[in-house]
């Protein structure tokens, strides 16, 4: 009797076991697809383009993945991030290979560390080490370009409203210069054309020898 009852409940059992097993078995894939979604690596190469990278961690690497970037729309942002530079990756899949991941790039790391500690700064380091600073306390803005030139193109005009323009070297323009009065080709003409009068004869000068 006691064999017959034990066999109807294992019978009864059956059913309720083989649901529990596959339950185990989706709660593992579950927890092995949690554990690949969220990674940390470096980059460790730039394909042919510059617009994919790969990223090692562990012992692996990803194939070419794209990276995050501060804005991909109607407005765009690119930089290329530095191999070395710590990512943060994100498998959206959860799959083992990586196809599906996304690099969080921008983390700071001992090869890259955060370029100030000062909390009233707002500062942005480029490899050659010109910057671009403001504090918010002293409301300066630095732009410090260690080499080369700066360039600003604007079809129509570009307005500097300020009161005074300081300028520590030379201004050299292509064009006419003016101010509120006139520009300098005017004073120019002015200039070359001008004469005096003769304090003994009354007499009008001559033009000057060399003009402007």
């Amino acid at each position: 009797m006691r064999d017959l009852i034990q066999q109807i409940v294992l019978a009864e059992l059956e059913e309720y076991s083989q649901q529990f097993s596959q339950q185990e078995k989706e709660i593992t894939e579950l927890k092995r697809r949690l554990n690949n979604m969220i990674k940390v690596g470096k980059v460790s190469a730039w394909s042919d383009d510059h617009k994919r990278i790969k990223v090692k961690f562990g012992g692996n690497e990803t194939p070419w993945i794209k990276w995050f970037s501060a804005c991909a729309g109607d407005v765009a942002e690119y930089r290329l991030p530095s191999i070395g530079e710590q990512a943060v990756l994100l498998n959206v899949g959860g799959g083992d290979n990586s196809t599906t991941s996304i690099a969080l790039i921008g983390v700071p790391s001992d090869q890259f560390p955060l370029p100030t500690d000062n909390p009233d700064e707002t500062l942005r380091v480029y490899p050659d080490k010109t910057s671009v600073k403001y504090n918010h306390v002293s409301h300066k803005l630095t732009i410090d370009i260690k080499s080369g030139e700066a360039e600003v193109i604007a079809p129509m005009r570009i307005k500097l409203d300020t009161p005074l323009l300081y300028v520590t070297g030379s201004i050299k323009a292509d064009g006419d210069v003016t101010d509120h009065t006139r520009s300098m080709k005017a004073d120019r003409v002015i200039y070359n054309g001008h004469k005096h009068e003769s304090p003994e004869t009354k007499a009008p000068t001559s033009k000057p020898n060399k003009e402007q």
